[in-house]
């Protein structure tokens, strides 16, 4: 059973959260029958990622035996065949596939567009250097805007654009922190390291960094009729700051995101952040 839970990857479902920034930004986290429907779509696309996951250590299962971090994943270590784990990964394709639907039929759209588009991506994309980090943030762009489909709000362009950012300068901190974990032997893992060096991906980092903060300064100033969500900019700088010291120090962090949330600063940060924009969305917007 561990193994099993190990290969669904439960670590990796908080990707998935960004469905909720609708809801939450449109100030409707309270509306119960908005929240229902967002937190089964949220299983939903839970299911579905692990259903692209397992494809993804399928596929990967030889060169993740020669992985310093990744050799124990199920598949690598025989400890889950790769029969199995296919199985399992079309039943929940389709149990994510159902549950879409029942909720909205338009909606259903969104979990076949995320695995097969991440598919491609494990079979083609990830090979092609600057398209594979592209493609990563085109996933969380779908899934906050299935969000505002799923509960019939709009989308703010502003806001959309900067989870966008987000997920492009979380993608190319990954690649940096893997370039020097693996150092020389990178491209034995991974083609793109032919393209991706220390230099470009540092600069790649700064210019994704600057239009990250910029577009979520327009947000706060432009997406209402009052301007006080302008508060919250400095707990994003500071988040922003602090996963850039990762970035220097090499932190695990960077190339496993959910040990942001281990640090006491991101986490006590990450938590102002919150309830800050929640109070003025309610009080003063």
């Amino acid at each position: 059973m561990y193994n099993l839970i190990r290969l669904l990857r439960p670590h990796q479902w908080y990707k998935s959260t960004v469905i909720f920034l609708a809801l939450f930004f449109t100030n409707n986290l309270f509306n119960l029958p908005l929240l229902i429907n967002t937190v089964f779509g949220f299983v939903s696309f839970c299911m579905v990622s692990s259903a692209y996951y397992i494809i993804n250590d399928i596929h990967d299962a030889e060169e993740d035996r020669n992985h310093p971090e990744k050799r124990k994943r199920p598949i690598a270590s025989g400890e889950i065949t790769a029969n199995k784990a296919l199985i399992l990964s079309f039943g929940l394709f389709l149990a994510s596939l159902t549950l879409a639907y029942a909720l909205k039929p338009f909606f259903a759209l969104f979990p076949v567009i995320l695995y097969v588009l991440n598919i491609l991506y494990t079979y083609y994309f990830r090979n092609i250097p600057l398209v594979d980090i592209h493609v990563i943030s085109l996933n969380f762009i779908l899934k906050a805007v299935a969000g505002a489909i799923l509960i019939e709000v709009p989308a703010s362009v502003w806001l959309i654009v900067a989870i966008y950012f987000i997920a492009l300068f979380l993608a190319v901190s990954k690649r940096y922190g893997e370039l020097l974990l693996l150092g020389d032997r990178a491209i034995e893992f991974k083609g793109v390291y032919e393209v991706y060096s220390e230099t470009l991906l540092k600069n790649m980092i700064l210019v994704v960094i600057s239009v990250l903060l910029f577009t979520y300064i327009m947000y706060t100033f432009t997406a209402h009729e009052s301007p006080y969500l302008m508060l919250t900019i400095p707990f994003a700088t500071f988040m922003v700051f602090r996963f850039m010291y990762f970035i220097s120090i090499s932190h695990k962090a960077v190339r496993k995101v959910q040990y942001i949330f281990t640090d006491g600063q991101m986490l006590v940060c990450f938590t102002l952040w919150i309830i800050s924009s929640f109070l003025i969305l309610k009080y003063l917007l």
